[in-house]
């Protein structure tokens, strides 16, 4: 089963973006749709065959840790109700 998904990942790193030789695990994430655990054993394996242009990838996530790429936004303020006499 696993062979499975590691053949879906190696079909799926071409069509993914690549920073400086670089591919990030959550673009492989969106694009396989394969549950994040079972993505994070694939790679760590090191038996994957990557295209020319990639060197290596990323397995640290910027989406399950939370990180926030833009700017922080207000909390927006609960307007108060008119008291009526």
């Amino acid at each position: 089963m696993l062979a499975r998904y590691k053949q879906a990942v190696e079909r799926a790193i071409p069509h993914v973006p690549v920073k400086n030789g670089v591919v990030e695990i959550d673009s492989l994430w969106v694009e396989t749709s394969i549950p994040y655990t079972l993505l994070q054993e694939i790679l760590a394996r090191n038996d994957l065959v990557l295209p020319e242009n990639v060197q290596r990838i990323n397995t640290i996530s910027r989406v399950r840790t939370g990180e926030n790429r833009g700017k922080k936004r207000k909390p927006r303020r609960r307007k108060k109700n008119k008291v009526r006499n």
